[in-house]
């Protein structure tokens, strides 16, 4: 039974002001309208700007040309940059999804020690902004004064740095170490659900381990593993923040800086108009990575092996290889954790000072008091828990309404209201940014916090939308048909009964939105204006001055922030996943 019919078998309620919590027909039409208005806005405001003539803005003008394109495809460096990016994202996809596999693999399938550790700092790790790793490595590898590269002279007695921060492999390396946490997420619950039958079966049938692994288990997981990389291939391609801070300066150009150059050069003046031209390039190239995303999810409907039958996922033993193989992933892990190490230590002095002994007589917390002591600062930290809680709330209550209409109505407006929140999936944050500086640029939402609460609401919606439809579904449509049949109003059933059963999952979905829009530098770079710094332009403005241990001793509150909202969370989650094993 539809809304519609349920709300026409009920008394009809008084045309009001509440129209919108009394109709659910007018409610649908409302919000399809705000959806499309943040999602379909900014695309096409994009497509007019790539079409529009040299130094215009989209509304400026009614002419239409291709010039932009032209200049794109007649310059030799566009091949160039392009090849780059492949390179950069297949380089750090491969490294960093093979790590990750193996990770998985010791954690879901051995009986290695210490998997509720990996498994909590896995996920805790997700919290680390990137560009706050990018700055720990630079800390680290830099060629003049890089504690990594003074350390191995002095071992080793070298005359030049053996490592440096600039070149294009350093770029690759760092980059998958960040691809890896979000990668072994996804391939947790891939081996979790493996059926080991079916290997237990080759091996009865005289197959030893390689024999094994080759012609059973790999081809079983070979779907998710290729979908898996897809999708991680798309992120790297649409990520900024790192290529913006490692890369720019080892001259290392990929799409997505290249977009941002153009929008926000650091001299000159922007042109919007070839900065679009290469978003839409960008976006028909996240768009095809996509396709080929659902492509091998969908065929990966013949490799299902897990049934209404129950099986016990069986641990390999390692026997005496436990011991080593968790040195390997311990060592693996304080690498990882290196750079974050390297910011703690620089932000407890007054400048920068290489790791020694003897400078621990010279630690203190000044650089946070001063920090935080500042107007500029503090204004930041007011901006970042307005945007915050506005972001997160915001988006997971859009995110209700639209599960709810496209879980209970099933009809057209339904499907759309689906297609359009996940539309910004496809969509490298970059160009939706640039889309929505264009859209607003006009408004009296520019320069504003608000104008970044609407960008993070616009980037997050996909997956916030997901969590709530996947919530939704697992509840019969019953429970709300009795309560409309008592005559409550679609927004007193929502409100009353069905989000308080999907409280869990309303609640990792704001922590997560709330955790990534305060670690997200993208939409606050690209938007950022005088009176709406937040934490993270804040720190990235600081140690463009450069003040690299007022920059450190921020970036450190920032993650301590961070982990309190994702580490209990985390750690119950490790615990009640122990009990299951």
């Amino acid at each position: 039974m539809t809304d519609a019919a349920l709300s026409a078998s009920t008394p009809r309620p008084r045309v009001s002001a509440k129209l919108f919590f009394a109709d659910p027909r007018f409610a649908r039409i409302l919000l399809l309208l705000l959806v499309a208005g943040l999602v379909l806005g900014p695309v096409i405001v994009l497509v007019r700007a790539s079409l529009a003539p040299a130094g215009m803005l989209p509304f400026e003008t009614s002419t239409i040309t291709l010039d932009n394109f032209r200049q794109i495809f007649a310059s030799p460096d566009t091949l160039q940059l392009l090849w780059t990016t492949l390179l950069y994202a297949a380089a750090s996809v491969v490294l960093g999804v093979g790590l990750a596999i193996a990770i998985a693999w010791m954690t879901e399938r051995t009986d290695m020690p210490g998997v509720a550790f990996i498994r909590v700092f896995m996920f805790s790790w997700m919290a680390i902004p990137p560009f706050v790793i990018g700055f720990g490595w630079i800390l680290l590898i830099n060629p003049g004064n890089g504690a990594l590269n003074v350390l191995l002279r002095n071992l080793f007695g070298l005359d030049r740095p053996p490592l440096t921060i600039y070149s294009f492999w350093s770029l690759v390396i760092i980059t998958a170490f960040s691809v890896i946490p979000t990668a072994y997420v996804m391939f947790g619950g891939l081996f979790r659900n493996l059926d080991p039958q079916l290997e237990n079966a080759g091996r009865v049938l005289g197959g030893d381990g390689f024999t094994v692994a080759r012609k059973i288990t790999l081809p079983l997981l070979t779907p998710g593993i290729v979908s898996v990389g897809i999708f991680m291939t798309m992120i790297v391609i649409q990520a900024f923040e790192l290529p913006f801070i490692v890369g720019l300066s080892a001259q290392i150009r990929v799409l997505s800086t290249r977009v941002y150059l153009l929008a926000a050069p650091i001299t000159g003046l922007p042109n919007y108009g070839l900065s679009s031209a290469f978003g839409v390039f960008l976006l028909l190239l996240a768009g095809l990575l996509m396709l080929l995303y659902f492509r091998m999810v969908g065929a990966g409907d013949r490799f299902r092996v897990v049934t209404g039958r129950g099986f016990r996922p069986k641990r390999i033993r390692l026997g005496a290889w436990r011991l080593p193989v968790a040195g390997l992933m311990f060592f693996l892990f304080v690498i990882m954790a290196l750079p974050v190490a390297m910011l703690v230590w620089t932000s407890l002095f007054p400048s920068y000072r290489l790791p020694s002994l003897s400078a621990l007589g010279d630690m203190s917390f000044a650089n946070y008091a001063r920090a935080l002591g500042t107007p500029f600062v503090r204004q930041a930290v007011v901006n970042t828990i307005l945007l915050v809680v506005a972001s997160a709330t915001g988006v997971m209550l859009l995110a209700s309404l639209i599960a709810w209409f496209s879980v209970r109505d099933g009809g057209k407006t339904g499907r759309l209201l689906d297609m359009l929140s996940f539309a910004p999936t496809a969509i490298p944050p970059s160009i939706m940014v640039i889309s929505i500086l264009l859209v607003y640029m006009r408004t009296p939402l520019y320069g504003t916090i608000w104008i970044l609460i609407v960008a993070s609401v616009t980037v997050h919606l996909a997956f916030a939308t997901r969590t709530m439809t996947s919530a939704l579904i697992q509840l019969h449509k019953e429970l709300a048909d009795a309560a409309l049949v008592c005559g409550a109003s679609w927004w007193t059933t929502l409100q009353k009964i069905i989000l308080p059963l999907v409280r869990p999952q309303l609640l990792n979905g704001w922590l997560f939105v709330a955790a990534h829009t305060s670690r997200d530098l993208t939409v606050a770079l690209v938007l950022m204006t005088s009176s709406n710094v937040v934490l993270s332009t804040a720190i990235w403005m600081m140690w463009d001055f450069p003040d690299l241990a007022g920059a450190a001793a921020m970036a450190m509150l920032l993650v301590a922030g961070l982990l309190v909202l994702v580490l209990p969370v985390q750690i119950m989650a490790a615990r009640d996943a122990r009990r299951q094993d």
